[in-house]
């Protein structure tokens, strides 16, 4: 102090200006980095991510569609890949925010899956058409081929080649739709052995008949073939567990918002703590340092409320995310017409039943409905009233089945008893 008496007063008027500036430095380092967090650029990333999430979601479901032959499914699995690129893209952007390399590691694994993904897709893309194209034609080129038996090309040839070609197409056509359903090793041995024994057969009859068996062997060792390696597409593809890799990434995302949250809290800490030796250090300067001190409780109080406001957007939106999910989940096993168990989730409760009847030694019966007429109810009344006719016919049957029943549509006016 009395070195700073000492001093000629111009001298220590810029002693006591460059402390000050210094002093006043500090404070706006320690008041910038209060400042409030990017709320806008947090809503923009979990939107990106709710997006591509809703995305991968309708991609899973039109995988689902593409299994169970609905309509053009097999196009629209192609569709998502370039938004949800450009979605990755955006998030990969946002990465430099986080300063987190959980967050980095996160949207490297996601992007790695959608690639597989994408890549299994397209494999299952291509096998898809022919397996589903099979399966269409097998059975109306089957009931032709008995209907020529049963006219003049079945007079032509002996009685028991006749019969025994008869008996070898139904076992044919059964063991394919099982073998659909479940393929096993056993089954495709079986189907096998049927074709071995309708080979020789088909020598007896016109070229017409024979060229009808052949597509039907055909027709058969396409869906042997493609099944069980579309069945192992789906399982690779529900193991790579993008909705997961998914939530992991927004996880990350959340955290680093919220560590930054935490950083601006402790500097406020730091702020409080430096205004506090600003008041013993600039004692005759009280009234500027309550107005100082009036404006870092506003600060705080904003800071409070945008926090308060990012919490319940928070909370909102991992309310929306829920839904959604159950939503989705429900709409990937049920028909969304009738509410009825649809083909996939038909599919897997089929495979337990079979499961559980092998080890119970039992049986498990399906019943198939295909409803007379429908078509013109269509073309009559529209399809509004052919939706309506779906419900009933799906309720009255429903009535009159048993709790441990399952009643699933397989799609148009087809259903199944099981």
């Amino acid at each position: 102090m009395r070195r700073m008496e000492a001093l000629h007063p111009r001298r220590r008027l810029q002693y006591v200006a460059a402390a000050a500036a210094l002093l006043i430095a500090l404070l706006a380092v320690l008041y910038t980095r209060t400042t409030g967090v990017d709320v806008d650029n947090q809503n923009r990333v979990m939107y990106q991510l709710h997006e591509l999430q809703q995305i991968d979601a309708e991609w899973d479901t039109n995988l689902l569609r593409a299994h169970i032959g609905s309509g053009m499914a097999d196009a629209r699995l192609a569709t998502p890949v370039p938004q949800m690129r450009e979605l990755m893209e955006n998030l990969e952007a946002a990465l430099p925010v986080t300063r987190d390399r959980g967050a980095r590691q996160a949207h490297t694994a996601l992007d790695a899956s959608l690639r597989m993904k994408a890549d299994l897709v397209a494999e299952f893309r291509s096998l898809n058409p022919p397996l589903r194209a099979a399966l269409q034609s097998l059975p109306p080129a089957l009931a032709d081929l008995k209907t020529e038996l049963g006219g003049i090309e079945g007079a032509l040839a002996p009685g028991r080649v006749v019969v025994r070609l008869d008996a070898l197409l139904n076992d044919l056509l059964a063991d394919t739709l099982r073998y659909n359903l479940a393929p096993t090793p056993g089954l495709a041995r079986r189907i096998e052995s049927i074709l071995a024994q309708i080979e020789p057969q088909k020598s007896r009859f016109s070229q017409a008949i024979m060229d009808q068996i052949d597509t039907l062997a055909r027709d058969t060792r396409t869906v042997l073939a493609n099944r069980p390696r579309e069945n192992a597409l789906e399982t690779q593809i529900a193991a790579l567990d993008t909705g997961e890799a998914m939530a992991r990434l927004g996880r990350e995302f959340d955290r680093a918002f919220q560590a930054e949250v935490l950083e601006r809290q402790r500097y406020r800490g730091f702020l409080f703590g430096y205004s506090i030796l600003l008041l013993a250090l600039l004692a005759y300067a009280g009234w500027r340092l309550r107005r100082s001190y009036r404006i870092i409780n506003d600060v705080n109080r904003r800071l409070q409320a945008a926090n308060d406001t990012l919490e319940h957007r928070v909370a909102e939106r991992t309310a929306e995310l829920e839904e959604q999910s159950k939503k989705l989940a429900r709409l990937a096993q049920h028909d969304s017409l009738t509410g009825l168990v649809n083909y996939g989730q038909l599919t897997r409760l089929l495979e337990l039943s079979l499961v559980r009847a092998a080890r119970r030694d039992t049986v498990v019966a399906t019943m198939f409905i295909d409803l007379d007429g429908f078509k013109g109810v269509n073309d009559t009344w529209g399809h509004a009233t052919g939706d309506l006719v779906l419900q009933l016919v799906a309720r009255r049957v429903q009535k009159v089945l048993r709790a441990e029943d399952v009643l699933a549509r397989l799609g148009g006016d087809e259903f199944v008893i099981m």
